[in-house]
């Protein structure tokens, strides 16, 4: 954003393009910044801001009366008014922090510039945004209606912690907070569903996996194993690898910290469950390394998919976007095949 020198007391020009000659009216800001400006340019984009040009007084430079032009007198700064500026005229548009999208996005909802706030989505896109800070990125996204752009973001905060007060979070508002918080809430029900194991095979996995050493056994397998129900199995139960079953744990414990499908290909679970199994059984020790890190991949698309197929309900929005009834969503375990 542009950064005016300003607290002398006079009034100071606005940057170009905002100090034309043959502008018609003039746009004071709170900190005496005079932006020269074109009422049918204003008019198109932002109708509200036009509304107040018609009840202006007017200002004469000169003794000449085509040099009369509309004065309004502006509560925003004069930083956050030229940055509105550069997204209504045909400029190049001004690197934007999530602090100046928010105030954008305001300023645009008071003053009917839905071109405006369209024009934020880009910007609520970028990586430095969705990586460093999704929770305010689905706060801004739920407030001008960026559906799609929610959902994103709030795919990308479950992998953070939430912030300590999300209440403070700009422009969150209770039921866009409430709805994350479902989501997030939705997502841990789905991503324990495909690591728990208790009494029985999770039913994602296939018959074709029992290829990998911790759920075949070989015979010479010196290792702690446990019967688990699994019906595609001929007996309706197989035996599974002490080792396998404390890594399925440690993912599931890991995913409660973050819940992130990257978890299950964590080096140091993985290599635990590795050394565990090397002490096994030496005719597994060939396969181990491999049959770990071939199970990590399957395991992380499997929370990957999982995760994906919940889905952030629709509610209200609070800036330029419609307002629609709730709708459930109901998540479902994998269904994928490997071979």
């Amino acid at each position: 954003m542009t950064a005016y020198d300003v607290g002398s007391g006079a009034i100071v020009r606005a940057a170009d393009p905002f100090y034309s000659k043959d502008a018609n009216v003039i746009l004071l800001t709170v900190d005496d910044v005079e932006f020269r400006v074109h009422k049918y340019l204003i008019k198109l984009a932002a109708p509200a801001l036009a509304a107040l040009i018609d009840f202006a007084p007017y200002r004469t430079s000169s003794s000449s009366s085509w040099t009369q032009r509309r004065l309004v007198e502006l509560p925003q700064t004069s930083n956050v008014l030229d940055a509105f500026l550069r997204f209504i005229y045909p400029v190049e548009e001004p690197s934007l922090g999530l602090d100046d999208i928010a105030t954008l996005l305001e300023l645009a909802n008071r003053y009917s510039a839905s071109g405006v706030t369209a024009r934020m989505r880009p910007h609520l896109l970028l990586p430095e945004h969705l990586e460093t800070d999704p929770t305010t990125v689905y706060a801004l996204a739920s407030y001008a209606g960026f559906k799609n752009v929610a959902y994103t973001a709030a795919r990308r905060t479950l992998a953070h912690q939430p912030p300590a007060q999300l209440a403070g979070v700009r422009l969150l508002h209770g039921t866009a907070l409430a709805r994350l918080l479902q989501y997030r809430k939705s997502c841990t029900s789905a991503a324990e569903g495909v690591v728990r194991v208790r009494d029985a095979l999770p039913s994602w996995i296939q018959m074709r996996w029992r290829r990998f050493c911790f759920l075949s056994k070989c015979g010479t397998c010196t290792g702690e194993r446990k019967q688990l129900v699994w019906h595609k199995a001929l007996h309706g139960y197989v035996s599974v690898s002490h080792y396998w079953l404390e890594y399925m744990g440690g993912v599931q414990m890991a995913l409660r910290d973050r819940l992130d499908p990257n978890v299950a290909r964590d080096p140091a679970l993985v290599q635990l469950a590795i050394e565990a199994g090397l002490k096994c059984c030496s005719r597994c020790a060939s396969k181990i390394y491999w049959d770990m890190d071939e199970f990590s991949k399957i395991l992380k698309e499997a929370i990957d998919e999982a995760l994906s197929s919940v889905k952030l309900e629709d509610g209200e929005t609070y800036g330029a976007g419609q307002t629609q009834a709730p709708t459930r969503k109901r998540y479902f375990l994998p269904s994928f095949e490997y071979t």
